[in-house]
């Protein structure tokens, strides 16, 4: 083989493998633990909607990712936990328990949430909903918690 040749071997082989260390890289995912307060005599389910965007935060088209959790089935002493893998990048979270079991959040006529829901990082709800800096966070390769407390306006 001839110098170059052999030259443009290695840097191919080299180039190669960075190449599947960024795919690797891509690929990595991080655990968020969800635990939610305030649903310590509460029956039937949670849905918890991940955003991953300020653009597409709140949009009912757009989330990310999203969980049904049976309360009964994450029932942690006081709290209600669930565990979601997913890849390492910001995150915003809304939670809204379904007090009638009917899969969607009741709002009132001018949409102000009727059944109890939480967004991630505690943020509040003033004069409308929170803007997706207040609710962002970043996951990395360590387990991240976000604890939440669900609020309820009525």
């Amino acid at each position: 083989m001839s110098k170059n040749l052999v030259t443009a071997f290695l840097l191919n082989l080299f180039l190669g493998m960075f190449a599947s260390q960024w795919t690797f890289a891509d690929d990595l995912t991080g655990i968020l633990i969800v635990e939610l307060s305030g649903l310590k005599d509460a029956t039937g389910d949670v849905y918890i909607a991940v955003y991953n965007s300020e653009d597409d935060w709140l949009s009912e088209d757009a989330v990310f990712a999203s969980e049904k959790v049976a309360i009964a089935d994450a029932l942690d002493g006081e709290l209600v936990r669930t565990e979601l893998q997913l890849p390492l990048d910001d995150y915003a979270l809304t939670v809204f328990y379904d007090a009638d079991g009917d899969g969607e959040l009741n709002t009132n006529f001018i949409g102000i949430p009727k059944e109890p829901f939480a967004m991630s990082n505690n943020a509040v709800a003033k004069f409308g909903p929170p803007k997706y800096d207040e609710a962002v966070f970043t996951l990395g390769a360590e387990p991240l918690i976000q604890h939440i407390v669900i609020q309820t306006l009525e």
